[in-house]
């Protein structure tokens, strides 16, 4: 298995934990997999985000107050 199929794998496992947690209950399979595309996503966007503007604040792009 490549490696990020096992990250994928475990971040999968640590939703369903957390779910159960919050839930009460054994998760479906449907409930895992919409949070974990939505982290992934989220987790994009807010990478993307932080670095974009890293970027633009060495390049001296962005206007600082």
């Amino acid at each position: 298995m490549k490696a990020t199929g096992k990250k994928e794998k475990l971040l999968k496992a640590k939703i369903a934990v957390a779910l159960q947690d919050e839930y009460r209950r054994v998760p479906t399979e449907d409930e895992i997999n919409s949070v974990f595309h939505l982290t992934r996503v989220m987790y994009k966007a807010v990478l993307g985000l932080h670095y974009k503007r890293l970027e633009q604040k060495k390049s001296g792009q962005l206007a600082l107050f």
